[in-house]
């Protein structure tokens, strides 16, 4: 486009808040504004009808944006924007209506910059009979949006004016496409309905903005953002439709692209936001508000800040920002912080997108929730630590007392050595029992079968049959049907309970009661496992509510940890107090899984 000031043409330039940068004589005599009177500074919608002021700010802040290269609009001036205002009554005609009509305008809007700031130059012309010779026809070639004219006095309403734009959109010359009706742009996959509206418009007389394919010369498809606008002469009767068409297929690639990755951002456990290049959060994903806490209204217009812990200094931030502001990828493991204030360990990889020139314009940040990980990394760390001390230490004394062997194993001492032995092969082959299990039903906790209350009963009951050197005893007031999910985890945990209360009392008889109930509101299942013995060392408890083993710090052994994994991994908790009047109450709850229907469990031979 030219530059506002040397265009002849009405001309003005309106600045990104709507106010007046410039306007050139041809403008001001247009909009019958006074010549002393300062227009700069004033808001454009001041001179336009209030009926305009929403379609023209939409299209300034499109241009404004970069969302458009040009857009044309039918707007009327409003003579009360000016002290200089149109007086009707004076008109030389006396004709008033005449004179409404002198006041419609067709805004042509471009971008420009003006005094170093992204600006909108609009060039103003009459809606006047003087159409098509009215138009100043050079200004109008300069445009880079297709403009046209067809005639509507005439049958089909063929084309009589195309600018240079038009040509350059569609692939035609002038010759080709003088006399004929727009509709040769239409093909194969133009929408009828579309097309329908279009002809409905025409035939009212009435303006219509849409958007449809349409297609080059050569065949390619683009879609078309069209504005027709009808042209009245002084009596009031449609003379022209003049038209715009702007080549949006870049936005409806963007669209669809856009629509396709925000369904697969919604349907991905990951949480997914997207910021601006100043760190503003523009998008998130449902899996962001499960992770966070927040909601994606709460977080929209707010900065990855709201899930800052204080875990990281500030040198991790700061090479976080100075890499991804460069253009390179970040990931790391952070702790962030939940909106109810828990800590929660991720993933994190942000990603930056740039433009066309390689300026970074947006952040994609994807992260993971890796408590899991990290409760597996525990199991295994935990694991480690047994297998090297524990059975290092049961080797070591296996070995020692082997020694003994080497003379007469008629001595008694020998003898009691042999037991010795053989008491440490056994808690060797227990240790290596545990780990099995672990690995078989921990491990792969997801695929473990659901259990009721009723069979968890039979399980205890079974339990104390095999071990009639304890007394085990068992109430419940849950109802038998009651399921809890990956239920052979629970069973898992109540035979490691009753295996610590049988194998480490100090009593003759070891005793152990059992007790089932219900609690939170029927959402969760609680069984008690009291016993008499010795009570859980304050140290091995530590070690397992602090979740952090060392080589000075852990347990000595691998069973509460066994009960604390199994539970966890329901969703549960657990805990411990002094019972009465001597020994432990272990409380394990769990969230329950349904009701058992009967039918379900029955087969017909």
């Amino acid at each position: 486009m030219q530059s506002p000031e040397t265009v002849t043409d009405p001309t003005v330039v309106v600045r990104s808040d709507g106010t007046l940068g410039y306007a050139n004589a041809a403008a001001r005599a247009l909009l019958d504004v006074d010549p002393n009177e300062t227009l700069v500074g004033t808001s454009i919608l001041s001179y336009v009808a209030a009926p305009y002021h929403a379609p023209l700010t939409d299209q300034l802040r499109r241009v404004t944006a970069g969302d458009a290269t040009a857009i044309g609009l039918t707007i009327e001036i409003d003579p009360s924007g000016s002290d200089s205002a149109v007086d009707e009554s004076a008109s030389p005609e006396g004709d008033s209506a005449a004179g409404e009509h002198d006041r419609e305008l067709i805004a042509l809007q471009t971008p420009v910059e003006w005094e170093g700031e992204a600006g909108v130059q609009m060039l103003l012309f009459p809606t006047t009979t003087r159409l098509p010779t009215g138009l100043p026809a050079r200004t109008m070639d300069a445009s880079p949006i297709g403009i046209s004219i067809a005639d509507a006095t005439r049958e089909d309403e063929p084309l009589i004016y195309v600018n240079d734009g038009f040509c350059d959109l569609t692939g035609y010359d002038r010759k080709e496409v003088l006399g004929q009706n727009c509709r040769f742009l239409q093909g194969e996959d133009t929408d009828p309905e579309t097309v329908a509206a279009i002809r409905q418009a025409i035939d009212d007389r009435e303006p219509i903005t849409t958007e449809l394919r349409n297609y080059r010369k050569d065949g390619t498809m683009f879609w078309n953002r069209l504005s027709i606008t009808p042209i009245e002469d002084e009596s009031g009767s449609v003379t022209h439709f003049l038209g715009f068409q702007e080549d949006v297929s870049e936005r409806k690639v963007y669209e669809r692209e856009k629509e396709l990755f925000t369904k697969q951002a919604d349907s991905v456990d990951q949480a997914v936001f997207i910021t601006d290049a100043t760190g503003t959060i523009r998008y998130a994903n449902p899996a962001f508000e499960r992770l966070t806490g927040y909601t994606i209204d709460e977080a929209i217009g707010r900065t990855p800040r709201l899930l800052k812990s204080d875990q990281q200094d500030e040198a991790f931030y700061r090479e976080l920002w100075e890499t991804i502001t460069a253009g390179e990828v970040w990931e790391a493991e952070l702790t962030n912080r939940h909106k109810s204030g828990e800590l929660y360990p991720v993933n994190q990889k942000i990603v930056p997108i740039t433009n066309a020139e390689g300026t970074v314009t947006h952040f994609v940040a994807i992260e993971e929730d890796i408590t899991d990980s990290q409760f597996i990394e525990q199991v295994l760390h935990v694991m480690d630590r047994v297998l090297r001390h524990n059975v290092r230490n049961s080797v070591t004394a296996i070995d020692g007392y082997a020694e003994l062997l080497e003379g007469e194993l008629e001595a008694s001492e020998h003898r009691a050595a042999v037991q010795t032995i053989r008491q440490h092969a056994t808690t060797l082959s227990k240790l290596s029992e545990e780990i099995r299990r672990i690995q078989d039903r921990f491990m792969k906790r997801e695929a473990q079968p659901d259990l009721s209350v009723g069979e968890i009963k039979t399980f205890v009951h079974e339990w104390g049959t095999a071990h009639p050197e304890a007394v085990i005893e068992l109430s419940t007031d849950a109802p038998a049907d009651t399921l809890v999910q990956n239920g052979s985890l629970l069973q898992l945990a109540i035979d490691e309970a009753l295996e610590n209360a049988v194998v480490h009392t100090d009593r003759g008889t070891p005793r152990a009661t059992v007790s089932i109930t219900l609690g939170a509101e029927d959402t969760e299942v609680r069984i008690d496992i009291a016993d008499d013995g010795p009570g859980i060392p304050d140290n091995e408890w530590d070690v397992i509510m602090k979740q952090a083993e060392t080589p000075l710090s852990h347990g000595s052994g691998i069973g509460l940890w066994l009960i604390y994994w199994t539970v966890t991994a329901l969703g549960g908790t657990m805990a411990r107090a002094p019972n009465d009047p001597r020994g432990t109450v272990l409380t394990l709850r769990v969230p329950l899984g349904g009701t058992q229907h009967t039918d379900d469990w029955n087969t017909t031979s």
